[in-house]
């Protein structure tokens, strides 16, 4: 997107307004997944796939202990073996997160039917000086393993990683192998995600395959036309091949420009809608004045619901030479204002987002957004997080832009 105003909330759909895109894959699953839920109970298959859902949450403390938001946590004694003891983590992190168990503890979590689940690892950072770039790798039962990578923090800061567990029966079971820069985990939330166990499968997957000069692909569409579109951008959008087309070797190339005073480019969304997955896209952005490409989503429900009771993510969003070598994830939501409620976050690519390809993904699964930069995870949203009035609608359908 074009703008030579301040950077301002929008009220529409956003812009894609970048320099070259090099395939973009959305997996997700069909299957109604489940959401939050509060206490350790039995739940049908049939209640789970109508979205009436299951999450539990454990803590390493000796102790029970509800959060701010009003969820309870159990102690994690039940179901944990190995590992050191649990120790005291940094003095200011919120009661679940006070203790963290080291070592290589191994979990076997019950669960209320078979079926994937997203399982959240609270992890805590050394107590004292910041954390470097840190990871952690947890073995599942069936042999195989996840590692993931955490951008660096500050002491005493709680990181998560999200993980998919697969669960034949009704016990969740995986071991946390390794880590480094690590203190150990805090704690621990499982969410049923999917009814089924099989692998994902790519819902989406665009190469940008095709002649030069192509404007569009199938299962894209074009969003044209000017007014500012909720950000004060200069430009019109048009579907025309100079703005945006195919490059002949698998990119996509989007360009804004300038003509006696006129500005257009070009804005292209999805046609297909997911409802929780992993989502990625490789980006390379340009880095003039005024622009500020970006890669995002919205609910598909927003021209009915409008912004922001709709929920947006954005992947990825570039102030070009005003921020040098710095791109934004941010999440935004309702909370009854018009501006609703954001969480904002900063990564550096190497070598800075206008100099190469860099790959911007998200894991979301009910009740938690995850953010990675080049697979290094940068910032984790969570449900239980928000504050009274911040409202959670990342539960419906949405699209890429």
């Amino acid at each position: 997107m074009l703008s030579l105003s301040p950077r301002t909330r929008r009220a529409g759909f956003a812009a894609l307004a970048v320099a070259a895109l090099a395939g973009l894959a959305v997996m997700a699953t069909p299957d109604d997944p489940a959401r939050q839920g509060r206490t350790l109970t039995r739940t049908s298959s049939a209640q789970i796939t109508a979205g009436i859902g299951w999450t539990h949450r454990w803590t390493a403390g000796p102790d029970a202990v509800t959060d701010v938001a009003g969820n309870r946590w159990d102690a994690d004694a039940a179901v944990v073996q190995g590992g050191a003891a649990p120790r005291p983590a940094a003095a200011g992190n919120a009661a679940p997160y006070r203790y963290a168990r080291a070592g290589t503890p191994a979990f076997a979590l019950p669960v209320p039917d078979a079926g994937t689940y997203a399982v959240v690892l609270s992890l805590a950072a050394p107590e004292r000086g910041g954390a470097p770039e840190a990871e952690v790798t947890v073995a599942l039962d069936d042999g195989t393993a996840q590692t993931v990578r955490l951008a660096a923090t500050g002491a005493g800061r709680v990181r998560h990683a999200v993980v998919l567990v697969p669960v034949t029966g009704d016990v969740a079971r995986f071991a946390v192998t390794g880590s480094a820069h690590l203190a150990g985990v805090s704690a621990v939330t499982v969410t049923m995600a999917r009814t089924g166990t099989d692998p994902l499968r790519a819902e989406l997957d665009e190469g940008f395959d095709g002649p030069a000069g192509t404007a569009l692909l199938p299962g894209w569409r074009h969003e044209t036309g000017g007014g500012g579109w909720g950000n004060g951008e200069l430009q019109e959008y048009t579907d025309r091949p100079e703005t945006g087309a195919l490059t002949g070797d698998g990119r996509l190339a989007i360009a804004a420009r300038s003509d006696d005073g006129r500005y257009t480019s070009a804005r292209i969304r999805t046609a297909f809608e997911a409802r929780y997955g992993r989502i990625e896209s490789v980006l390379q952005v340009p880095s003039g004045r005024g622009l500020l490409p970006a890669f995002w989503m919205l609910g598909a429900d927003v021209d009915r619901a409008g912004w922001p009771q709709a929920g947006e993510v954005d992947l990825m969003e570039s102030l070009g030479v005003a921020e040098p070598g710095v791109v934004h994830g941010t999440v935004h939501g309702p909370d009854g204002s018009a501006r609703g409620w954001e969480r904002s976050f900063t990564a550096r690519p190497a070598g800075g987002p206008d100099r190469g390809m860099h790959r911007y993904g998200l894991e979301w699964w009910p009740g938690v957004l995850q953010w990675s930069v080049d697979g290094v995870v940068q910032a984790t949203v969570r449900q239980e997080d928000l504050g009274a009035r911040q409202q959670w609608v990342f539960d419906r359908p949405r699209s890429c832009s």
